[in-house]
C-alpha cells in the first residue's frame, strides 16, 4: 500500500499548481486516507476529545512521511509555490495535515532557508500537541541547523525564551538533538538551552530534560559538569523536575558518568520544598542502583 501511496502523491504533486491549492490538499487527504485502519494503537492512546480538537483520522505516521518526503523532493524546486500550500495542510487538514506538512518543510528548509525558517516560526505557535510540534521541530526545523550549525543554530536564542510554548519546545529539542551528530557543540547547547529552567510548562520542561540527556550522548563530561552546576544553583520546583526527570530518564549505558552527582542530590534534598522531595528521591534511588 505505501509504494502505491507514494506513487499516487508523486503523479498528484507533479501536477502541482499554485492556482489549485485547495484542490491539491483535498486529494492529498484522500490519499492518505487510503491508509487509515479501523482501529490503530496511536488513537488508542488519544482520548477522544483531543483526537477531536487534532482532527487525527489516525493515519501511521511512516505514511504519512512518506507522502510528505514526496511533496518535499518537488516543492524544493519551488518553494514560494508551494509555500501555500503547506500553510493550508497546516491550518486546516488536522494532524495528518501537518505532519505532512512538517516532512515537506525540511527539504525545502535546505533549499530556501530564509524563506523557510519564518514560515516554520509562526506554524510552531499554533501548534496543538507535543506530536506536531517534536515533527515540525526534528522534519522542519533541523535539517538546516544539522547541515550548517555554524550559520543557524545561533538564530534560536531568541526562541527559546519566546512568549509562545511551542517555540520554545521546537527550539529546545533541535538544540538538544544536534550534539548527538556533533559533540564539538555539546557546551554550547547546553548553553543555549540553559534559560528554560524554571519554565513553568510542562511541554517545555520535558524538551528541557530532552536535551540535556542528548547532549550527554555527545559528552558525558560536560553534561555532568552541566548538572553539577545547575545542583547548586537551582532548588525552585520547576528546575528541579528537570534535574531529576534528566535522571531517571537517562539512557542507562551513560548512568555510571552521573554516579559523582549522587552526593549533590542528596543534598538538594535537604534543602527543597515538600512537593519535590518525590521527584529527588527517584532520581537518588536511580543512582544509587
Amino acid at each position: 500500500m505505501k509504494e502505491r501511496i507514494v506513487e499516487e502523491t508523486r503523479k498528484l504533486i507533479a501536477a502541482y499548481e499554485p492556482e489549485k491549492i485547495a484542490e491539491t490538499a483535498s486529494k492529498l487527504q484522500e490519499i492518505w486516507l487510503e491508509a487509515v485502519p479501523e482501529i490503530t494503537k496511536g488513537a488508542r492512546l488519544i482520548k477522544r476529545e483531543q483526537r477531536e480538537k487534532l482532527k487525527a483520522v489516525g493515519t501511521p505516521v511512516p505514511v504519512l512521511k512518506a507522502i510528505g518526503k514526496e511533496v518535499g523532493k518537488r516543492a524544493k524546486r519551488r518553494v514560494e509555490d508551494f509555500i501555500p500550500l503547506i500553510v493550508l495542510l497546516w491550518d486546516e487538514y488536522g494532524r495528518e495535515g501537518r505532519l505532512v506538512a512538517a516532512t515537506a518543510l525540511g527539504p525545502m528548509e535546505l533549499s530556501d532557508p530564509e524563506r523557510v525558517i519564518p514560515i516554520i516560526y509562526e506554524l510552531a505557535k499554533t501548534s496543538i500537541s507535543w506530536e506536531d510540534c517534536d515533527q515540525l521541530a526534528m522534519e522542519a526545523l533541523e535539517p538546516i541547523v544539522r547541515k550548517r550549525p555554524e550559520e543557524y543554530l545561533e538564530r534560536l536564542w531568541g526562541w527559546v525564551s519566546d512568549e509562545n510554548k511551542w517555540v520554545r519546545r521546537v527550539a529546545i529539542t533541535v538544540i538538544g538533538r544536534l550534539p548527538m551528530k556533533r559533540a564539538d557543540y555539546t557546551r554550547r547547547c547546553l548553553e543555549m538551552v540553559e534559560p528554560a529552567f524554571g519554565d513553568k510548562d510542562l511541554d517545555v520542561r520535558r524538551a528541557l530534560s530532552f536535551a540535556i540527556r542528548m547532549g550527554a550522548r555527545g559528552d558525558p563530561g560536560l553534561v555532568r559538569d552541566f548538572l553539577a552546576t545547575q545542583l547548586e544553583q537551582r532548588s525552585d520546583p520547576a528546575s528541579v523536575w528537570v534535574l531529576c526527570d534528566v535522571i531517571r530518564s537517562m539512557t542507562k549505558k551513560l548512568l555510571p558518568e552521573f554516579r559523582g552527582l549522587l552526593p549533590a542530590y542528596e543534598r538538594l534534598l535537604e534543602t527543597v520544598e515538600e512537593g519535590s522531595r518525590r521527584s529527588i528521591e527517584s532520581a537518588i534511588k536511580v543512582l544509587r542502583r
